[in-house]
């Protein structure tokens, strides 16, 4: 009787052990296709954001072209709005003595008022981005060769670039390392103000 119950209780215990086992296996394979699928799913809105970008790049292009504006080449080749330049290129493309000078540029600074103030790019107009929406139609003409955008790192100006390229600027070249890397001449006071708070103590 006692070889029974042992007997028995062993293979339950050893049938337990199994299941048990099992269950860990089955839980591993269901957290394994779970986050095939996350991330599957990951790639595929990934695709599918890429795809969008890609069509409304070239509508864009397409609508520039409708209007009368032949859309440039490295644009259409590249899949981009605006070109991008370094700040050493920049600096080139505005130097007097420089070929690329020749033809006209405008100059916008996306920054806010107070860092224009401090220094900024020789005539160079202050548009800060948060103005750009509502100031943009009666202070950037569309009819120069190249409108030349920067900011303090790169990103306020990219951001103005894809907001200016979406309304029709074809013309657009953002400094993709800012205003930081600038080696040019600059303008402005050099400093700026700070505001002083006194204690009534």
């Amino acid at each position: 009787m006692d070889f029974w119950l042992v007997t028995g209780g062993g293979i339950l215990a050893g049938g337990l052990v199994w299941l048990w086992w099992r269950f860990r296996a089955l839980s591993q394979k269901v957290e394994t296709i779970t986050r095939q699928q996350y991330y599957g799913l990951s790639e595929f809105r990934e695709t599918t954001r890429r795809q969008t970008e890609s069509i409304e790049v070239l509508r864009l292009q397409l609508a520039q072209l409708a209007a009368g504006r032949e859309p440039d080449q490295t644009l259409i080749q590249t899949g981009r709005l605006y070109h991008q330049a370094s700040a050493e290129e920049a600096r080139k493309m505005i130097e007097p003595e420089s070929s690329e000078a020749s033809s006209p540029l405008v100059i916008v600074d996306v920054r806010t008022q107070r860092e224009f103030a401090k220094s900024h790019i020789p005539g160079a107009k202050n548009l800060p981005l948060e103005q750009l929406e509502i100031r943009f139609q009666n202070e950037i003409p569309r009819d120069v060769d190249r409108i030349l955008v920067y900011c303090g790192q790169g990103e306020r100006s990219r951001l103005a670039c894809d907001f200016l390229s979406r309304r029709g600027y074809a013309n657009l070249v953002t400094v993709h390392d800012g205003f930081q890397n600038w080696t040019g001449p600059v303008r402005g006071t050099g400093n700026v103000e700070l505001i002083h708070i006194q204690s009534k103590a």
